[in-house]
């Protein structure tokens, strides 16, 4: 909690439609110091905030946990591997 205090929050892009993309460009455009994640892999090799990377780290420990409840191939590290879904 203490982290998340002391960073400008970033978005989490997941997956975006025609509409959504033009959305997170007007976002974009309208918040600079706003980091807008579409490649969780990119951020990381990029970024060199400590505190920025240990938030993103709690984001890809809570998938990893999530997805050992699959019934079927509980995957690990689908942050780094799926990429965005795009419709």
């Amino acid at each position: 909690m203490d982290i998340s205090k002391k960073i400008t929050p970033y978005i989490r892009v997941l997956g975006f439609s025609k509409n959504g993309k033009e959305l997170l460009s007007r976002i974009s455009k309208k918040n600079p110091n706003l980091k807008i994640i579409t490649s969780v892999k990119k951020f990381m090799d990029e970024n060199i905030n400590r505190n920025l990377n240990m938030m993103i780290e709690k984001d890809i420990l809570a998938t990893n946990i999530y997805t050992l409840g699959y019934q079927a191939d509980g995957v690990a590290n689908l942050d780094l591997t799926k990429k965005i879904i795009n419709k």
